[in-house]
């Protein structure tokens, strides 16, 4: 007969002999997305459009916590804007109150072409202005029409010459796509043949971003066993990010915290509500920052600095230098 003292010692003593794991165990990096491309007042009236509401909204997510701005502009009409003097000021703005923070620029400039010809114009004025001006650059593995004059075309031979006219400017590529196609496609087209050296900077999308499902609503189970599927994908030694949008953009999040996912992007470009079951829209960029990086926190992972961030991410080491040449000046 087992002598149940024996037993219990022995469930006790087991219980507690479990190896620390490493999922979590790594700095989060928050990258924060306050305007973009579609999301209007229409559908949420705090919705930064002028360039002091985009300023703000970057400095106050920074304040927050985002170590990395993905950086759109718009006119004064709130309509995106893709002059690349435009972009350049609104960086310029945020730069001088956060000098040391990851921009992340959407680079599409002009839509009647393709290939490194459509984001020349911005590549060209950013990067003359400093390297901290376009630190990573976003392009997306998924071809897409908005009309007839609004198309972006992803082939094998436009992505290569996309990314090494990005490389050869000292930017980082960072690819972003909802299928598995696409990061099939960085992988077959980029990785195996050696056009990009270093481990990618791969951004999964999950949920609704206005244009497209990135992955299934319902049942709402199954959205999130696609996204640890699609995680499944990526190698584990690439620097792997979630840009989660529409309602069920927190829980995606959270999820992705605990995947163990390098970073997360959150805010008012990707998102309009706060929770999933509730319409209360969310204030500021900087509220969202927030909620993620108390959550975060309260499951044991550090938040990153930018000079982290930049470690993890990949940055072009030239960044540093010109970050701490720029001094800091004191707020409005």
């Amino acid at each position: 007969m087992v002598d149940i003292k024996d037993l219990y010692t022995g469930i006790l003593t087991g219980l507690h002999a479990e190896p620390p794991l490493k999922t979590m165990d790594k700095k989060l990096v928050i990258y924060a997305a306050p305007t973009g491309s579609f999301t209007s007042r229409q559908q949420n009236p705090l919705q930064p459009y002028t360039m002091e509401e985009n300023v703000k909204s970057a400095i106050d997510a920074y304040k927050a916590g985002a170590a990395v701005w993905h950086v759109h502009a718009r006119e004064k009409d709130g309509i995106p804007s893709k002059d690349p003097y435009v972009v350049k000021e609104t960086i310029d703005r945020v730069l001088d109150k956060c000098p040391d923070i990851v921009t992340s620029v959407l680079p599409y400039a002009d839509y009647t072409k393709q290939g490194a010809e459509q984001v020349k114009p911005t590549v060209d004025v950013l990067t003359a202005a400093g390297p901290q001006y376009m630190q990573s650059a976003v392009l997306l593995i998924m071809s897409m029409t908005f009309s007839e004059k609004f198309t972006y075309v992803i082939t094998e031979s436009l992505l290569r010459e996309t990314v090494e006219y990005l490389e050869s400017h000292g930017v980082r590529p960072e690819f972003q796509g909802h299928a598995y196609s696409g990061l099939k496609d960085v992988k077959d087209w980029l990785i195996d043949k050696g056009i990009v050296k270093n481990p990618p900077l791969m951004n999964i999308m999950a949920g609704f971003h206005g244009f497209s499902h990135a992955s299934p609503l319902e049942p709402d189970p199954w959205n999130y066993v696609y996204l640890m599927t699609m995680m499944q994908t990526l190698s584990p030694n690439w620097t792997r990010g979630v840009c989660a949008g529409g309602r069920n953009w927190l829980p995606f999040t959270t999820l992705a915290i605990m995947l163990g996912f390098d970073m997360v992007r959150v805010g008012m470009e990707d998102s309009v509500y706060m929770y999933p079951h509730k319409d209360q829209k969310i204030q500021t960029t900087a509220e969202a920052v927030k909620v993620v990086a108390d959550i975060a926190r309260s499951l044991g992972r550090e938040i990153a600095t930018p000079d982290e961030a930049r470690e993890i991410l990949g940055i072009n080491p030239a960044v540093r230098d010109a970050v701490r040449k720029r001094p800091i000046r004191a707020a409005e």
